[in-house]
């Protein structure tokens, strides 16, 4: 989901991107999620524009009485408009709306979402019964959810989870990527599963922490109860790091590579959960990827001679040029900021680099 991808148009906004929208204005979002939706609607002038006319509306909906409406009956409705050729409240993809356009389409677009706004939860109930939905975060955004079978999911920033659920079989399947916290409603007929990065991860009655990443590999950390991890390419079989226990922590690297810890999970592992960012003796490869995530901005090295530097640092929402300065500081190198693309120099004895 690119937020900011201006060629898709402003108004071109994905449902989620409706609900994230709503949670924002109804005050339901967290702390963390209000200030990067807050960012992400002030980046474009036109999605401002479409937010402040909701706005304006929901003062007004909120002074009636709107208690004789129905809400899953307009909502229904709204979703049957949108699913036909016909539709009109979200702009064609690619196209933008110009600055001198009709307020007129600014209104239809904010009448539908508001009947949406109206209905998020019955919208929820109706994605969490079907199967293959999707929920997805924004950069330093997390987002709680739960699947349909009572499993709790703390979604991590930047991530992504398809949900697959039924089948002849009654599968509970999840393809994740990024970072999630899963707390799983054990069921011995039907397992669930994890489809992160080269490999499955499977509950026997588990919560467990999962981040995959493609340049940083897959990790996996067992608060409590016990998975199996077998082979993406071969369901059901394991390949010799088969089980993990409570406090147990797996890293599969790029290259399958497996390495097992065993009893090393601690409050660290799982920091993210309550919002910070911790590394200890992380590679710098790991902490591109979580700064990426965090903050969205991309960590580049400019000398070979740093790239296999460890870092230990522990961070709780400061800003990312503080985040930076630590990060420089903790490994004896210089930062350069190039907007959102930070540099590592390597520094002299006098702090500049040569």
């Amino acid at each position: 989901m690119n937020m900011s991808n201006a060629d898709e148009g402003s108004a071109n906004i994905t449902p989620d991107e409706w609900e994230r929208i709503a949670r924002y204005l109804t005050g339901e979002a967290g702390q963390s999620e209000a200030e990067a939706t807050k960012r992400w609607i002030e980046a474009d002038p036109h999605r401002a524009k479409v937010v402040q006319l909701l706005e304006s509306v929901l003062v007004n909906v909120s002074r009636e009485d709107a208690s004789h409406i129905d809400v899953e009956r307009a909502l229904n409705t709204v979703k049957t408009r949108l699913d036909t050729p016909k539709a009109i409240p979200l702009a064609p993809r690619g196209r933008r709306i110009a600055p001198d356009q009709p307020l007129a389409a600014l209104l239809r677009i904010a009448a539908a979402a508001i009947i949406i706004f109206g209905g998020v939860m019955v919208w929820q109930r109706i994605r969490a019964s079907s199967a293959g939905q999707t929920f997805a975060t924004s950069v330093g955004e997390r987002r709680k959810v739960v699947l349909k079978d009572g499993t709790g999911v703390l979604l991590g920033p930047t991530s992504r989870l398809v949900v697959s659920f039924g089948g002849p079989d009654g599968q509970r399947l999840v393809t994740l990527d990024g970072v999630a916290y899963f707390t799983v409603v054990h069921d011995s007929a039907h397992p669930f599963t994890v489809k992160a990065g080269g490999i499955i991860i499977q509950d026997i009655g588990t919560a467990f922490s999962v981040a995959s990443d493609d340049s940083a590999g897959t990790r996996v950390a067992v608060d409590s109860g016990t998975v199996t991890i077998s082979d993406s390419d071969k369901p059901g079989a394991t390949v010799g790091y088969d089980v993990l226990n409570a406090r147990d922590r797996a890293t599969v690297d790029t290259k399958g590579v497996v390495e097992i810890e065993r009893s090393a999970v601690s409050d660290d592992d799982l920091a993210w959960t309550q919002g910070r960012l911790v590394f200890r003796d992380a590679p710098l490869i790991l902490v591109g990827a979580e700064l990426y995530r965090w903050y969205g901005v991309r960590l580049r090295v400019a000398d070979s001679s740093l790239a296999n530097l460890h870092l230990t640092a522990s961070f709780a929402g400061e800003p990312v040029d503080r985040v930076l300065n630590v990060i420089a500081l903790s490994l004896g190198a210089r930062i350069e900021r190039q907007g959102n693309v930070a540099i590592l120099h390597r520094a002299t004895a006098s702090g500049v680099h040569p």
